[in-house]
């Protein structure tokens, strides 16, 4: 065990960056990664909270019946230094993004092994809320 363990800081001391696992959001809570602000909601009457339409970006998840889908693992890149990843249980993620241009990527995780969707988007970080749909046509709801 003593051997694991300083093998694990030998990498560390090297700056080797050891991979980690994305975070699951809390649901309809703000939370800040990589100094973006994040929300995952979309799901029952929370979705509807007046609050919500002040995040410059709205990303929805849908199937090609235009269904909202549920439980996506979410990578964001852009003005950040590293890609923010995350787990959300909800059918859409805010983004509170200053001006400029940005992925979005995810894949459902009803269909982990199933294609993922991205799209390129600008914002300019104020102004009318920005819909971005990520669609995932052979996925069936699950809301």
């Amino acid at each position: 065990m003593k051997t694991a363990g300083i093998a694990v800081l030998g990498i560390l001391a090297t700056g080797v960056a050891l991979p980690t696992l994305a975070d699951s959001l809390p649901m309809d809570t703000a939370v800040t990664l990589s100094g973006i602000e994040t929300v995952c909601t979309g799901i029952g009457s929370s979705k509807d909270e007046s609050i919500w339409s002040q995040y410059p970006v709205r990303v929805e998840f849908s199937n090609g019946g235009s269904q909202y889908l549920a439980g996506a693992h979410v990578t964001l890149s852009g003005r950040m230094t590293t890609p923010v990843t995350f787990d959300c249980q909800g059918s859409w993620v805010l983004f509170r993004l200053p001006a400029g241009k940005y992925k979005v990527t995810a894949v459902m995780a009803s269909a982990p092994n199933g294609p993922s969707a991205s799209t390129i988007f600008v914002t300019s970080g104020s102004g009318p809320q920005k819909r971005v749909e990520l669609q995932f046509p052979h996925v069936a709801s699950n809301q």
